[in-house]
């Protein structure tokens, strides 16, 4: 099966959506570098320190992981991939519990590949891979896959509900209504009440902040509920 899936993977519809995401992911690191950092004119170990610590609290490459992964699911599905499956004799839990283990993977491999882009950009701006990687905070790069991880069930969700490539325009709705909110919310009112919107809450996994026990216990019901709607769409989804 994973033989055929990356067989899926490699054709021609999947040439332009990699691209896209390499040319994103590269023109992210890019400000990092010349905009960000060039502005503390940091060079060495303390730029590859400083760039690592942006790179695993940016919550703009998640938008771009959402994308990626409702088109790559919306291909799959389209492509009968998980038809395939049911007819092999998978039950519609098993294929569940799959589609868990593609949303890691996948953000494993998102995670990998902006790391390349990070490293390639940095032979240009004096530092190398090797100080980028060795000042790397594993934790955060944990919590940086635990929040992919949650906003690609999002998007698998949806991908299942709906397989339109049309869906990626309300999300990018969404997610700019949503920081709005949170920063009217937090400018006017001066309240953290934005931090229980679904986005916003997600986002406190990568922040520099420890997560207390509402912010957990919150984090929680909303994966949870990602998870509950990716389940139903499975179950009920008509595979044609």
């Amino acid at each position: 099966m994973i033989t055929i899936e990356l067989k899926l993977l490699k054709s021609k519809k999947q040439i332009l959506p990699a691209a896209a995401l390499m040319i994103a992911l590269l023109f992210l690191a890019f400000i990092e570098y010349w905009f960000i950092a060039g502005q503390k004119q940091l060079e060495g170990t303390d730029l590859a320190s400083f760039v690592s610590i942006r790179a695993s609290q940016s919550t703009l490459p998640a938008l771009f992981f959402i994308f990626w992964m409702l088109q790559l699911s919306i291909h799959l599905i389209n492509a009968g991939y998980y038809k395939m499956l049911l007819l092999a004799g998978w039950p519609r839990h098993k294929v569940f519990f799959y589609s868990i283990v593609q949303i890691c993977s996948y953000a494993l491999s998102f995670m990998l590949l902006n790391f390349i882009c990070y490293a390639i950009l940095s032979f240009f701006r004096g530092t190398n891979p090797f100080q980028l990687l060795f000042q790397t905070d594993y934790n955060a790069l944990l919590s940086q896959f635990l929040y992919l991880t949650a906003t690609g069930f999002i998007a698998l969700a949806l991908a299942f509900l709906r397989p339109n490539p049309v869906m990626a325009l309300p999300v990018l709705i969404y997610w700019l209504l949503e920081s709005w909110l949170a920063g009217f919310i937090h400018r006017k009112l001066e309240s953290d009440a934005e931090l229980f919107l679904p986005l916003q809450a997600f986002k406190q996994i990568i922040s520099e902040n420890l997560l207390n026990t509402q912010q957990t216990i919150l984090i929680a019901i909303y994966a949870l509920v990602a998870l509950l709607v990716l389940h139903f769409s499975i179950q009920k989804r008509m595979f044609v």
